[in-house]
């Protein structure tokens, strides 16, 4: 009997241990809260900052100082807290239009809202945001009169450049309008004036620019040594944009090129263009809308 109780004995704990281990192997998961975001809301003083037009995809959470996530809009983000908590939500980009390259746009203000938490219930957010305090405008373009920045006209000789045009405009009364053909088959195109002290504080410099093309566009700057001379100028190009059917907005990050170039003063540039396929151009004509370009910096 005694042999027989011993293995009752060594069974019940082996049993007990079974049903323990499940606990240990399988831990109890705690229920999230859920926040819905929505997405963003933005709001300019149309004078002094120009148009509210953005292109928010993403938000980049934070709940008490602790980053979380970064999230593509509209989003439904599940957090393991419970009770109040601040939220700080900022606003997130595709830098240069790049998918690959998300970042929170510096100039955007942070929203913040503290929420009461709860286990498997959601609350949804509507984030607002708007232009930082310490931004400035070096450029606001919306071409509204034929008195717009973008008229020096580089190459080729004789082009037409920008024609105001109400047909498809973005908003306001007109857009620019770039018309390309096979005799015309690129154009170029700067500022006017010559902009300073773009990174005098340090910090950012970027180029808002709504547009609609059915052709690649390239951006860039013009960069003037106040010496003059030989090499006291040259033209820099980086970031572009392709085709794209409906109006859509892009932020190119100029602040490495600057700061790479080191020049005194920047004219911006773009250049827009026919390609070519086996040395003929893929289009007998061709059309660039742009508007609201803005030149932001700290």
């Amino acid at each position: 009997m005694r042999k027989n109780s011993r293995l009752w004995a060594a069974s019940g704990f082996a049993v007990a241990m079974l049903w323990g281990g499940c606990d240990l192997i399988n831990p109890t998961e705690e229920t999230p809260a859920y926040l819905y975001v929505t997405g963003y809301e933005m709001t300019t003083n149309a004078l002094l900052e120009g148009t509210n037009s953005h292109k928010i995809t993403d938000v980049w959470l934070s709940v008490d100082g602790n980053f979380l996530g970064v999230y593509t809009l509209p989003a439904l983000i599940p957090v393991l807290e419970s009770g109040e908590h601040v939220l700080t939500l900022d606003a997130g980009i595709k830098d240069n239009g790049i998918n690959s390259t998300p970042e929170i746009y510096p100039f955007y203000q942070s929203y913040e809202v503290t929420v009461d938490l709860q286990p498997n219930e959601t609350d949804t957010i509507r984030p607002t945001t708007q232009y930082r305090s310490a931004t400035k405008f070096a450029m606001l373009e919306p071409f509204e009169t034929t008195q717009h920045q973008f008229r020096d006209v580089r190459q080729p000789a004789g082009a037409t450049g920008i024609q105001l045009s109400a047909l498809d405009a973005f908003e306001g009364q007109t857009s620019a309008l770039i018309s390309l053909d096979t005799a015309k088959q690129f154009v170029e195109i700067a500022t006017l004036n010559e902009y300073r002290d773009l990174l005098k504080t340090g910090g950012y410099v970027y180029l808002e620019v709504n547009y609609k093309s059915e052709v690649p566009v390239i951006f860039g700057v013009v960069g003037h040594l106040d010496s003059g001379g030989l090499g006291s100028s040259s033209t820099l190009y980086e970031p572009g944009f392709l085709p794209k059917e409906e109006w859509n907005k892009i932020y190119f990050n100029l602040t490495k090129m600057i700061f790479d170039g080191d020049f005194d003063s920047y004219q911006i540039i773009f250049q827009a263009f026919i390609p070519n396929e086996n040395n003929k151009p893929t289009l007998n004509t061709a059309k660039v809308w742009l508007d609201n370009i803005k030149l932001v910096h700290f």
